[in-house]
């Protein structure tokens, strides 16, 4: 969870909440792919925690073993308790061990690259990824995240949202975004939803990235509670809008519905 979603949690009076807990995950979510160590002042800077508070959490999370601190750099670095969780949330991942080797064959049958992903507060994180191309592999692994609005994971998730959350979710995400860019990306995402209401899935053309076409469609749990992502990406020059959106998005909803299927007893 986002600081910001702490913010807007503890302002609507939840009592369950425990802002403490939040502010320690916070910490832990500061570092990114390209982080080894940080220090107090960078870990305030990106978290808008006060120092002296970021110092207390940092060791208490460090006696916990989710950080380690080097006293020569005067900074802490993302323990082995960190990657005890990972390893443990992707071992239970009934969904992604399911969907892998469907994955691996329509990757490789479509020479392009697959991913699953599952919202983690205002991005999707990567749970599973299979790469087709022998010649093109998308800079992605599992854990890290990428944004709702400008790519096809995050637009899926955003399609089998209720229309209210849908609605509002856009808002919030058009209102993070520069003013002179928040019309431009309100109707990029109203396009895309509207393909997903037509087609069943949406798409981002070199929005993400100019160099990247992708398409996606989500995964709703029987229950309607959960809701994951699945995404097919590759080069434009490889993957022009034409075969992506007449030829691999059908196949790709066709690959959303066989892993539905595979897990309809535990999703």
């Amino acid at each position: 969870m986002s600081l910001r979603a702490s913010h807007r949690l503890r302002e609507s009076g939840d009592r369950q909440f425990v802002a403490a807990l939040a502010r320690g995950l916070a910490l832990l979510r500061a570092f990114r792919p390209d982080d080894r160590f940080l220090g107090n002042l960078e870990l305030a800077r990106r978290t808008g925690l006060p120092k002296a508070t970021v110092s207390r959490l940092a060791h208490t999370l460090t006696e916990l073993g989710f950080l380690t601190h080097s006293p020569a750099r005067e900074a802490y670095a993302l323990g082995a308790g960190v990657l005890a969780l990972g390893h443990t949330y992707l071992a239970a991942h009934s969904v992604r061990a399911a969907a892998r080797p469907l994955m691996e064959e329509f990757a490789q049958s479509v020479r392009a690259t697959v991913a699953l992903g599952e919202k983690d507060g205002d991005h999707m994180m990567i749970v599973e990824i299979c790469h087709g191309s022998p010649t093109y592999r998308l800079r992605l692994d599992v854990g890290q995240r990428v944004p709702h609005n400008t790519t096809a994971l995050g637009r899926a998730y955003l399609a089998a949202l209720p229309p209210a959350e849908r609605a509002e979710k856009i808002e919030f995400l058009c209102r993070a975004a520069p003013p002179g860019e928040r019309g431009e990306i309100a109707a990029r995402l109203e396009r895309s939803l509207r393909e997903y209401d037509r087609h069943g899935f949406v798409h981002s053309l070199g929005e993400w990235h100019p160099e990247f076409f992708a398409v996606g469609a989500p995964l709703v749990s029987s229950d309607g509670t959960h809701i994951l992502a699945l995404s097919c990406s590759g080069p434009a020059f490889e993957m022009s809008r034409r075969r992506l959106l007449g030829e691999i998005a059908p196949r790709l909803v066709r690959l959303r519905d066989e892993i539905q299927a595979a897990v309809r007893n535990y999703f």
